[in-house]
């Protein structure tokens, strides 16, 4: 079951195996661990909550409680989306593989194993660079217990977090279990991202493999086609001529079939994805907003700088990986649309001229990923989202100067 799947895309099925949303794994793990992942993820709003009941005069402790919430909230969506689609997701998983069975030509299956190899490497790429920047995230607040050690003090320095903490309960006497809880939230938030984002990359990638195929066939149909045409001007065998026309029709009609397929799986991606995709596009941009206001107040403390830059930046990879995808879907599928414009379709006879018209109606309209059935999916919409937080920040920064707290 599902061979193709499981031998192009073996490190997405371990991640999702650990986090319980493989759809073809046993129903107990389905059920299980995404519910006890959610709940354990969930339990950090409740020191949010404390923090911001015992500190709400606390300007900057309340910011930081909003972005942290804000970032939770997004690992929560990411997740929940995963769990309760499961019968869409495992559509597109069917779909998938039941593609490598339909699309067998030599040249279709390159094709396909090109896009799975881009895809594999971006699974391996980013799940090192998330995991890294966890790391690095969490290793700055030990700063003060390496010196510690390597430079003894007197006093032992402040024991710091790497997100903000201030509870009742003695936090120099629970600092280890604390920053464990805190260290465990953020890994498993971290395993969330990768896995979400790794997979969308290769159901999109998989569906630009798919308009890349047919961008082929059509190619080689058409220039076949050029071909007959050139040669009847010096063949007067009508019947060959005919003949030749009928094959190319027929050819025809299977790779639009084949183009229907590709429609199809678009139009079911982007159904299983749009609503959280509208949902995390407001939160990124929150998220890049909150943090960097919250730099603008810390950029004579090094240390804060770097460690919330990590944040702007994964977030910022994030939101471009899904604009990304979209703009590689929708120049994919619009290159059909170029490649038979290009051709002199208006001199093939009757028949096969109204398949093209067709073709080209449908083509003039890439297909395209989108947030919410509102926004879609490329880098026009990536680059609108930096120039509006580009400008927040510039407000920020006046103010911040003129000790104008605009933002708080």
């Amino acid at each position: 079951m599902l061979v193709h799947v499981q031998r192009e895309y073996k490190i997405n099925k371990i991640f999702l195996s650990f986090l319980g949303i493989w759809p073809f794994q046993n129903k107990l793990a389905r059920n299980l661990i995404p519910i006890f992942c959610l709940a354990y993820i969930i339990s950090y709003y409740s020191l949010e909550i404390m923090m911001l009941y015992d500190h709400w005069k606390d300007t900057r402790l309340v910011f930081d409680c909003c972005y942290e919430s804000v970032l939770i909230t997004t690992c929560n969506a990411k997740l929940l989306n995963q769990f309760l689609l499961h019968d869409k997701i495992q559509h597109l998983y069917e779909t998938i593989n039941n593609h490598w069975n339909i699309f067998t030509n030599k040249s279709e299956l390159q094709i396909l194993k090109n896009y799975s190899n881009i895809s594999r490497k971006f699974t391996i790429i980013y799940s090192i660079m998330i995991c890294s920047m966890v790391t690095l995230f969490f290793l700055i607040p030990l700063t003060p217990v390496l010196l510690d050690i390597i430079r003894p003090l007197n006093d032992s320095r402040p024991r710091l977090f790497a997100m903000s903490l201030k509870l009742r309960i003695d936090q120099e006497k629970y600092y280890v279990p604390l920053y464990c809880y805190q260290y465990s939230i953020t890994v498993l938030g971290a395993i969330v991202i990768a896995c979400f984002d790794t997979t969308y990359v290769v159901k999109t990638a998989h569906a630009c493999s798919l308009f890349s195929i047919i961008n082929q066939q059509f190619e080689e149909i058409l220039s076949k086609l050029e071909i007959t045409k050139q040669v009847s001007k010096y063949n007067l065998d009508e019947d060959l001529e005919l003949l030749s026309e009928k094959e190319i029709y027929q050819q025809y009609i299977i790779c639009l079939k084949k183009y229907q397929f590709a429609l199809e799986f678009v139009n079911l991606l982007n159904s299983t994805y749009q609503v959280v995709a509208l949902f995390l596009l407001i939160l990124n941009g929150m998220v890049i907003s909150l943090v960097g206001i919250r730099i603008v107040y810390v950029l004579d403390q090094l240390q804060e700088v770097i460690r919330f830059s990590f944040v702007i930046v994964t977030m910022l990879i994030q939101l471009m990986i899904g604009c990304y995808s979209g703009q590689k879907l929708m120049d994919e599928s619009q290159n059909i649309f170029y490649q038979i414009y290009a051709m002199k379709w208006y001199k093939f006879s009757p028949r096969l001229k109204s398949l093209l018209m067709i073709t080209l109606y449908r083509s003039i309209t890439p297909c395209s990923l989108t947030a919410g059935n509102m926004i879609p999916l490329s880098m026009t919409t990536y680059a609108t989202v930096r120039k509006k937080m580009q400008m927040v920040y510039l407000i920020c920064n006046v103010g911040t100067e003129n000790n104008i707290y605009l933002c708080i």
